[in-house]
Formats: structure tokens, C-alpha cells, sequence
């Protein structure tokens, strides 16, 4: 940590001493333990992560894989920007140059295996835990049909089909802060329905996170596999839900057999504060949508505000502390952690 950030880490932590709100990772400083125990043995899968990123922008020597190993993580997915065109460069080409970049950096030298199919991802406590390649934003596909194919054999098997840019595919439910959505499909499609089509015939997860509500009712009617929405949170009522979901929607992925995963975002008026934040929202999930229908996915390297205390995977041992606290069993913990992950990418791979 360089002489800057500590001293704007400690500033933080300051300012929240004074106003009485202590970050968790010093209120659960002491039971560090404690949820290292509760996650012990237990299948921990995120579906949605961009480690280390961004290869264009800095050169990173890639640590994500120790942090996998330091927590017992089997497997994440490592999400390519398939939306190119929010960091003004072309789609299809920014997201090869990543893909590439993971396989290169990570994969060719053995830090991580890529998964190619369910059975691949490692047990708990692996070695070598799994990389699971994916794109956030089918706009890389340009509306191609047969680029699926193309990603498909690179080792793509999570599409995030919408990002920040109404595509070919359908619309999105929030733009970049800033940004201009594009022309309004209505929804998903043609060309989207033969996208996911073509997805699932292949054995690909659809991720509908960041679809908007008439862009995932369609998918819903015409998915003939589980769904995932691999991050997002719970829409606060009479508020702009942005990227967050009203229950109706979450029913709707649920209804496919699918998961609902909520991440840590610490921005904006309905923002996570605290792991205890983190956890009861988990928990009003199970209760609504029924356990198995509730997962978490981090955002990992894409989320630029996060909640107290929490930076990367290693602090997920607060997050199952917590979760134990609000009163969700070690089963329940074991189905959000990935348990409910992998059974829909069963289904699907």
C-alpha cells in the first residue's frame, strides 16, 4: 500500500470513528475465525467478478487467484467487458483483448484452470480454483449469431446479455452515469431470442443482470434454463431502482429455477452499509423467493463502492459471520455462498 492510500484509508476510518460508525472489518476484526469456520469445506462460486482488471488501462501483476485460494474458493467468473463501447473502444475487440489477457496471465501459467463444463469446477479448498469465462454485455456479438459459437469455443460460458447500452439484444435498465442509453428496443429481440437461443443450446448461462424489466419478462417467457442474475440488490419501495430489482422481478428469475445474487454496492441511496445490511437483505430473500433461489455475486474489480469493510473475497468471512448472526443456518450459507450457483450451471454447461 503506497503512502497515499494509507493515509486516505485512515482518514476513513477516522472520520467513521467520529461519527460512530466503525468499518466492519474492525467490528469483526476479532472473529476473522469465526466465519473462516462457517465457510470451511463450503462450495464458494461468484458468477461475477472482472479480477484484476483493466489490462488496457495498467499493466497489474494478478493477485485475485491468491485471494480464491486464501478464502476456499472453488471457482468465479472472470467477466470480460463485452461493452467495449463504455470505455470508448470497439466491443468485440476490447473483449478478446481481455479474454486473452486472463488466459495469458493466469491460465497459461497455472494459477487458475478454466472451466469448460460443471463437472470442472474444483472442490473447496482446491490448489487450483477455477476461472470461469464470461462477458458483461452481449454487444461484443454485434447481433451475430454465430460469434456465440465463437466465444463459445474461446471458453465463454456466462453471457451477461445487456450492460450499459441498449444493443441488438434488448435494453438495459440503467446507463453509465453520464451516459446515453441508445435507441429503446421494447424488450428482447428477435435477433436477442435467437442469441440466447443459441446460448443455451451450446450450454451458456444467461445472466439477465442489468436487463431491464421488459427485457428480462421476455427472456423469462422464452428461457428453456435457469436464469441468473449475477449482481444486483433489492429495490427499496417508491425509489429509482437503477440496477436494483423489485421483488416482482427477482420472482421472475426464480420462477425459471434460477438465482438472484446480491452484491455489495455502497453507493447511492439504497446502498449496503454493513455486512449486517448484506446479510438481512440475503435473508429477505430467502423468505420471499425461497433459499434456493439466492446467491452472491461481488462485482469484484467492477464495483467502485463497496460497503464498509469489505475489499475483496477475503472478507467474505465477515459477510458469513454475519448472515450466521441474522439467523440464516450453515446450510442456508452453503446454498447462498454456491451451492445454488453451481446447480444452475449444471443445468445449464
Amino acid at each position: 500500500m503506497n503512502r497515499r492510500r494509507f493515509l486516505q484509508g485512515l482518514g476513513g476510518t477516522v472520520l467513521g470513528l467520529s461519527l460512530g460508525s466503525v468499518p466492519n472489518s474492525l467490528l469483526y476484526a476479532a472473529d476473522r475465525e469465526k466465519g473462516a469456520a462457517i465457510l470451511k469445506g463450503m462450495l464458494i462460486i461468484d458468477p461475477h467478478a472482472q479480477p484484476d482488471m483493466d489490462s488496457y488501462d495498467r499493466n497489474p501483476t494478478p493477485t485475485s487467484y491468491r485471494f480464491m485460494k486464501e478464502i476456499g474458493m472453488a471457482a468465479c467468473c472472470y467477466s470480460a467487458l463485452g461493452d467495449g463501447n463504455a470505455m470508448g473502444r470497439n466491443s468485440y475487440e476490447y473483449a478478446m483483448h481481455e479474454l486473452k489477457y486472463w488466459f495469458d496471465t493466469v491460465v497459461r501459467k497455472g494459477y487458475v484452470k478454466k472451466i469448460l463444463k460443471s463437472s470442472d469446477i474444483p472442490e473447496p479448498g482446491s490448489t487450483v480454483p477455477g476461472a470461469i469465462f464470461g462477458l458483461e454485455g452481449g454487444d461484443a456479438l454485434s447481433g451475430n449469431v454465430s460469434r456465440v459459437d465463437e466465444f463459445y469455443r474461446l471458453g465463454v460460458r456466462i453471457i451477461t446479455v445487456i450492460h450499459y447500452h441498449n444493443n441488438e439484444i434488448g435494453d438495459i435498465m440503467a446507463p453509465l452515469t453520464g451516459g446515453a442509453a441508445g435507441p429503446y428496443k421494447g424488450g428482447l429481440t428477435v435477433t436477442g431470442k435467437a442469441i440466447i437461443e443459441r446460448m443455451q443450446k451450446l450450454g451458456m448461462v444467461v445472466d439477465v443482470a442489468h436487463s431491464s424489466a421488459d427485457t428480462l419478462r421476455d427472456i423469462v417467457a422464452m428461457t428453456q434454463k435457469p436464469l441468473i442474475d449475477s449482481h444486483t440488490g433489492l429495490c427499496g419501495k417508491g425509489l429509482n431502482c437503477g440496477r436494483r430489482r423489485t421483488w416482482q422481478e427477482m420472482e421472475m428469475v426464480a420462477g425459471t429455477g434460477g438465482v438472484v445474487c446480491s452484491w455489495p454496492d455502497g453507493w447511492g441511496p439504497q446502498r449496503i452499509r454493513t455486512f449486517s445490511d448484506w446479510a438481512n437483505e440475503l435473508l429477505w430473500m430467502k423468505k420471499r423467493l425461497g433459499i434456493e433461489h439466492v446467491g452472491i455475486g461481488t462485482d469484484g474489480g467492477g464495483l467502485p463502492n463497496q460497503l464498509q469493510g469489505y475489499k475483496d473475497w477475503r472478507d467474505l468471512v465477515f459477510l458469513a459471520e454475519a448472515m450466521s448472526d441474522a439467523g440464516l443456518s450453515h446450510d442456508d450459507i452453503a446454498a447462498i455462498m454456491g451451492q445454488n450457483v453451481h446447480r444452475v450451471m449444471s443445468e445449464c454447461f
